[in-house]
């Protein structure tokens, strides 16, 4: 075979070999790229993480875009739940964007995205979250207890600031909220009698969700909940299965606890 003719074979073997390693060299981007913003929410799960990746190594110096972002009424909303996302991304770094993340709790199509960054941007959330229950939104009023209760975790928020909150989420006309305000009782189980009472009348509600929601955090109270019991035993016939299981659930938990 010509020498040339063989050298050809080797090369192409080379190149179609699918276990050659090929070094890929990423160029840094220059600090006033903003792409970051279109490729947040990318269907390229790989660009995406690319640029959630850019963003954290950003730092506060992605603030700028995301301030310019967030405080123009025009901008498109895929920019600017991206912006949102790098919020939270950048956590507590990007506390001095907090008014611009709280100023979209009330657009219906970014509640959800504002709600959650501000879960992440440390106690100076908790304020403009607190106000957005008082929303005539059931939507807002969700979302905004949702994210006081993951605040509550990540930013070591005061029991006492938070419970009467997590309380009367549990009277709400909506029962999304209630569900939700059941839920991180739960979570944070703190509160003893007042928590568990309002749980106990939970149990009562006319939404499975809630009654399911409340069956579970009480499990969580340990000693706390043996009010409860009488409640949770009677529970354990509810019409709704899944009330009755989470209900037998959280029996034999404080039964456990004793």
């Amino acid at each position: 075979m010509p020498l040339a003719l063989a050298a050809g074979f080797v090369a192409a073997a080379w190149y179609y070999n699918p276990s050659r390693v090929v070094p890929v060299r990423v160029a840094p981007r220059p600090a006033d790229d903003n792409s970051w913003l279109d490729q947040l929410y990318s269907r390229n799960p790989t660009e995406s993480a690319e640029a959630a990746r850019h963003v954290e190594e950003l730092g506060v110096r992605a603030l700028p875009a995301i301030s310019v972002t967030l405080q123009n009424p025009a901008a498109e909303k895929a920019r600017v739940k991206a912006a949102l996302k790098a919020c939270g991304i950048i956590g507590t770094a990007a506390a001095r964007a907090t008014a611009d993340v709280a100023a979209r709790l009330t657009d219906p199509e970014l509640t959800a995205e504002a709600a959650l960054a501000l879960s992440f941007m440390g106690p100076g959330a908790f304020a403009p979250l607190r106000d957005a229950l008082t929303n005539n939104d059931p939507i807002v009023r969700r979302e905004a207890l949702r994210a006081i209760g993951k605040l509550k975790g990540r930013a070591a928020l005061d029991t006492d600031a938070v419970l009467p909150l997590l309380v009367h989420g549990m009277a709400d006309e909506d029962s999304g909220v209630r569900a939700i305000a059941a839920t991180y009782l739960g979570i944070v189980h703190e509160g003893g009698e007042i928590a568990v009472e309002a749980l106990i009348d939970g149990l009562q509600d006319e939404e499975a969700e809630v009654r399911r929601s409340s069956a579970t955090a009480l499990g969580s109270f340990g000693a706390d909940a043996a009010p409860a019991m009488p409640a949770l035993r009677k529970a354990m016939g509810d019409r709704d299965q899944e009330v009755a299981r989470e209900a037998g659930v959280a029996v034999v938990k404080l039964q456990g606890g004793r």
